[in-house]
């Protein structure tokens, strides 16, 4: 079972642009598509075009991702239709930067929309180097490796594919402390932040790290796979608990993201494991289902994965999706086939679905609207 690291989870210093209205012009670069290119869609099977309702959004209204909010502002969050928005809790990465309960109140009475939920976007099985948490003294130069005997024994080694994110070993209970438990004074943590700020809930990344730490394939096997999972299951139960009855944040939402296959043992099954992971968990986030940026991915594995999500709707999960379908380099009517292949399939299983940028870095609201496409994003709100 691969590791899914997501490629969503970081904040960048690259330039953003607010797509408030997404108009895409040029043409697809040479051999982008060849003919016969598995990965191609059928422009004769989509229907583009006719506007808003061609094709279902899925239940439960219009969903938007954004990681770096500082590029697009509390007023655009606000203005835009959606039901559900995830969030990085801080305009910049820092505390000094972070929502407050008056923003967060003005982003849900943007446009009437009704119950919007707000998630916190949080990371529990990495460390970044630019939270407040955050020793540069434990590792060797910039984005070196931690120092033996002086990093602390719950820092793990960096990821390779995301300059200055470190593995954590997440049950250890010094980790956990750096993420809740402090809800006073200059030293409170991530996540009691998050509940004062008045976040509905919290969507956690890297709950897949469980794979790292078992499988020697993708990570260190200092653990076998049914403790990494139980670990994380266990770190995931705990971190509910605090926030919703010793924070006293009733109906506080938990989202991981990603790391579908933790409810399976390891004969793929669901055992009473997983249905504890899925009494403890509200929804899931999910990237790159049934694509993986503009190609897409073999049916097969997306109906493998669909089928496994299918276990957190039966227990009454919502499943948001974000697939990378968006492509800048090319015409809006191929990105409008993407989008139009990616909306129908989420809705048909249940799921429901954000358009993003392929190679972004959920930097801006990746809105659409017109006659090029078959759906408008954001879209109209389900609430009352």
């Amino acid at each position: 079972m691969p590791v899914r690291l997501s490629r969503a989870s970081r904040l960048s210093a690259w330039s953003f642009l607010i797509l408030l209205s997404l108009t895409i012009a040029g043409c697809p670069p040479e051999g982008r598509f060849a003919a016969g290119d598995p990965n191609d869609i059928d422009p004769n099977a989509m229907p583009v075009g006719g506007g808003s309702g061609v094709v279902p959004t899925g239940p439960g209204g219009s969903f938007v991702y954004v990681l770096q909010p500082d590029r697009v502002g509390t007023g655009a969050l606000a203005a835009a239709n959606f039901d559900w928005l995830v969030l990085e809790p801080s305009r910049s990465g820092d505390t000094a930067s972070e929502f407050s309960r008056a923003d967060l109140d003005a982003i849900r009475s943007g446009t009437g929309c009704g119950d919007r939920k707000i998630l916190a976007y949080l990371s529990i099985g990495e460390a970044e180097d630019y939270r407040d948490y955050w020793n540069p003294g434990w590792v060797s130069g910039d984005e070196g490796p931690p120092i033996a005997g002086v990093a602390p024994a719950w820092l793990g080694p960096s990821n390779p594919r995301w300059g200055g994110n470190y593995k954590v070993r997440y049950w250890e209970p010094a980790w956990q402390a750096v993420m809740f438990g402090t809800a006073d004074g200059p030293g409170r943590t991530p996540l009691d932040r998050i509940i004062d700020a008045g976040f509905d809930g919290v969507y956690l990344d890297i709950v897949d790290g469980f794979e790292f730490w078992s499988d020697p394939d993708e990570g260190f096997a200092e653990l076998t796979r049914q403790q990494a999972r139980t670990r994380m299951i266990d770190f995931v139960a705990v971190l509910a608990d605090y926030a919703r009855a010793t924070r006293g944040a009733a109906g506080f939402l938990v989202f991981p993201q990603n790391a579908e296959e933790i409810i399976y043992d390891d004969d793929e099954q669901v055992d009473s494991e997983g249905t504890r992971f899925l009494a403890i968990v509200d929804g899931i986030g999910i990237e790159d289902l049934f694509y993986a940026d503009t190609a897409r991915r073999s049916a097969a594995d997306s109906r493998r994965r669909v089928a496994t999500l299918q276990h957190f709707r039966a227990a009454g999960a919502t499943v948001l999706v974000t697939d990378y379908v968006l492509d800048a380099s090319i015409s809006a009517p191929r990105s409008g086939l993407r989008v139009a292949d990616f909306y129908q399939q989420a809705a048909a299983a249940g799921f429901l679905p954000y358009a993003a940028v392929s190679q972004g870095d959920l930097d801006e609201i990746a809105a659409f609207s017109g006659s090029d496409w078959p759906v408008s994003q954001p879209g109209t709100c389900a609430g009352p």
